[in-house]
């Protein structure tokens, strides 16, 4: 935000400052759909019935280890952020099959 404040002023970025600005729209898209992972996630997980839930807890450590990565090394600028977040979202729709078919 700072630096969109400081371009509009006509005042010199920082070459840092500006590659994040550029890189706005991929970083605000990036933290929708890893919100919107999260969130599915918590919905998958309260839809499971408690006489399935032992069955079931290998699949959702399995899906924990998925997320893992965005918990502990990716950050705004890794290069594999898109394979991440669409290896989440494929183990995200195979859990929810998973646990709606059960």
């Amino acid at each position: 935000r700072e630096a969109k404040c400081l371009e509009r002023m006509g005042l010199d970025v920082p070459e840092n400052a500006k590659i994040v600005l550029y890189q706005e729209q991929r970083f605000k898209t990036f933290s929708r759909q890893l919100q919107w992972a999260l969130s599915e996630y918590d919905r998958i997980a309260a839809a499971v019935i408690p006489a399935t839930s032992v069955i079931l807890r290998p699949h959702f450590t399995d899906m924990e280890y998925k997320l893992r990565p965005g918990m502990v090394t990716l950050t705004w600028t890794s290069m594999n952020i898109d394979s991440f977040i669409t290896h989440v979202q494929s183990g995200l729709r195979r859990l929810d099959e998973l646990v709606t078919n059960v």
